[in-house]
């Protein structure tokens, strides 16, 4: 399947849009991914994990994280590096390519030692934003996703103001 980076930005944005991501993380993370399609694999994965824990941040010396939910808490940890907290770890965690994508878009490092993942400020690359060939099952899924955030087809809901009405005549 071969879509625009833009295609997939928005289509990776209606997916965390459709579990429960904040605009914001949604929002980073859709650029992430049209800049990084390898991440893609990852993503699927954060997608299918609900977002209710809650990470635990102690500022006490740095900032050191635990319970970390990549796709909602990166960013916090990103501004805190890039605004010269040090350290920055993250606690238990595996890295894994959207953490790559992540980093690669905030213009963040990171490494890791023994399952903590440490996040500095770097250096930032050039993102490209291209078409990409997309595995098709990979695509369906991050579509099922998106269509979370659809609207269902009734009548109440277009007594509510959903869809075009009669007015379109586009």
């Amino acid at each position: 399947m071969n879509v625009s980076s833009n295609e997939l930005q928005m289509t990776v944005l209606k997916a965390c849009r459709g579990v429960g991501l904040p605009i914001a993380q949604a929002q980073e993370v859709a650029a992430a991914v049209a800049a990084s399609p390898e991440a893609i694999p990852d993503l699927l994965r954060h997608l299918n994990n609900p977002f209710k824990k809650k990470a635990d941040f102690d500022f006490t010396n740095g900032l050191k994280v635990k319970n970390i939910i990549i796709l909602r808490d990166f960013s916090v940890c990103a501004d805190a590096a890039l605004c010269g907290t040090s350290p920055v770890i993250i606690h238990d965690i595996v890295k894994c390519e959207m953490i790559t994508a992540l980093a690669k878009y905030r213009g963040v490092t990171v490494s890791i030692q023994s399952n903590d993942l440490s996040i500095s400020s770097g250096i930032m690359s050039e993102l490209l934003f291209e078409r990409h060939n997309l595995n098709t099952e990979e695509w369906k899924a991050i579509g099922n996703y998106a269509a979370l955030t659809y609207v269902p087809e009734t009548d109440k809901s277009r007594l509510d103001g959903a869809g075009a009405g009669l007015s379109d005549n586009d």
